[in-house]
């Protein structure tokens, strides 16, 4: 597992306004994707894990991450592929690697469990490059290895000619992923190739509602302004989509902790939310609860120790987050009234645990319980992250605007400040349907 210090220094300024160039076009370069995502919050299955197995005819889906189909190669060989923010690690699994040699030995699946695994020699329009590729992954303590290619990737009506992307070969099965992050300077994110390939204008990406907007905001899908937040690193900690968070609360009564403010890094990869020890033990004891947490940082208690009504905040500068505090609390069994909550003496578990194995990333790691509830904006080319609060008007109609390249800011946006100064960290089947000339719709 990796670990170290992490030493982050930030920057007080935040705009309350985007700091995006955002341009409204009749037909926007844009390239949306809506996405398979599993809802269940498992507790066990509370970090990253390479070995789980989703199948999107299932109707129930483990929760691991955000699913898309995509093709690489001529002709196309189809595969399924989860999304990562952490990272722009690109890989999809070899013909003999792991499982996949597993599955065409003994149950006649030359798919790799159906997630597709891919040929090199039957592709017209593959290239090998020198130099072999590797990706350490310490979460799970194995090596992936394999050769770099080049070769057509689509997903829905874009093609990128000559995406370069690692083919695993080793013994350890992983999953195909496609990252969209920052990472090693051997591989190129997909948010990037995209905007290479001119598919959209600036390296950037939307996330709401279960969909990723490549190139553009959705005006129509968050409430009030979006405040932009630059991102923070540190010497020991990769460059990854971080920024820092000033409070967690519980119905607004205390801080969870006085270390705040603290580097949050957000990761679709996992289902739950990991925080300090001093922050975990805070929260757990305004919910009553002074067990120990389990190996996977988390605890448990008795479902009626909190009311329907409470609620948990989470504080970026100005803006804050206020949900009803069911929404990160799972259920032992599904014993549950129609909105999700049980009464009962019914075992729950808090699914904002210890960050014990994750701090390698970041202080905080956010993950989707969190992530899913808001509407966020990456953008890789000024290093920044713009948040807002989710609309939940689903009948709104779309207002999608580009994001160009260049820091020119929206028009009359201002800085922030009531956010607090930056403190040192502590060291913890897809169908392409054309809505508009360039703006892409896909759906399985």
């Amino acid at each position: 597992m990796r670990s170290g210090s992490a030493w982050l220094f930030g920057l007080a300024g935040i705009a309350l306004s985007n700091a995006l160039t955002l341009e409204k076009r009749e037909n926007p370069a844009v390239l949306a994707v809506p996405m398979v995502r599993e809802r269940n919050t498992s507790r066990q299955i509370s970090k990253r894990s390479k070995t789980v197995k989703v199948d999107p005819q299932d109707d129930y889906l483990d929760p691991y991450g955000y699913l898309i189909n995509v093709t690489f190669g001529t002709p196309p060989q189809p595969f399924l592929a989860y999304f990562s923010t952490w990272g722009n690690i690109c890989q999809l699994n070899g013909v003999g690697a792991g499982d996949c040699e597993y599955f065409a030995e003994y149950s006649s699946d030359d798919s790799c469990g159906g997630d597709g695994s891919y040929n090199r020699t039957a592709s017209t329009t593959a290239k090998k490059l020198e130099g072999g590729f590797s990706y350490n992954d310490t979460n799970t303590g194995t090596m992936a290895t394999g050769d770099f290619v080049t070769d057509v990737l689509s997903i829905g009506g874009v093609k990128i000619d000559d995406m370069k992307m690692g083919i695993l070969t080793n013994d350890d099965f992983t999953p195909n992923i496609l990252g969209l992050g920052y990472g090693n300077a051997s591989s190129t994110s997909l948010t990037q190739a995209l905007a290479d390939t001119g598919a959209i204008n600036s390296p950037a990406f939307s996330l709401y509602n279960d969909l990723v907007l490549f190139g553009g905001v959705n005006k129509a899908q968050y409430n009030g302004s979006l405040h932009t937040f630059p991102i923070v690193n540190g010497s020991d900690l990769s460059k990854a989509l971080r920024i820092n968070m000033d409070r967690i609360s519980i119905n607004e009564t205390s801080e969870a902790s006085k270390d705040f403010p603290l580097d949050a890094v957000f990761d679709i990869e996992l289902d739950m939310t990991y925080v300090p020890k001093s922050v975990a033990e805070a929260l757990n004891a305004q919910i009553g609860n002074t067990s120990v947490a389990d190996d996977w940082g988390q605890v448990n208690f008795t479902c009626n120790a909190i009311s329907e009504n409470s609620t948990i905040e989470f504080k970026f500068g100005g803006l804050e987050f206020q949900f009803p505090l069911w929404e990160f609390v799972s259920h032992e069994s599904d014993a549950t009234d129609s909105y999700g909550w049980s009464s009962d003496n019914e075992t729950c578990y808090f699914t904002i645990c210890e960050n014990k194995d994750l701090q390698d990333e970041g202080s905080i790691v956010l993950g989707t319980n969190f992530i899913n509830m808001i509407y966020s904006v990456f953008d890789l080319d000024n290093d920044e992250i713009s948040l807002a609060k989710l609309s939940w008007d689903f009948e709104a109609e779309d207002d999608i605007v580009e994001i160009t390249s260049g820091k020119n800011g929206v028009p009359g946006a201002k800085k922030d400040s009531s956010s607090a100064s930056p403190r040192i960290g502590k060291g913890l089947g897809m169908i392409a349907l054309a809505v508009a000339p360039a703006v892409l719709m896909l759906a399985f």
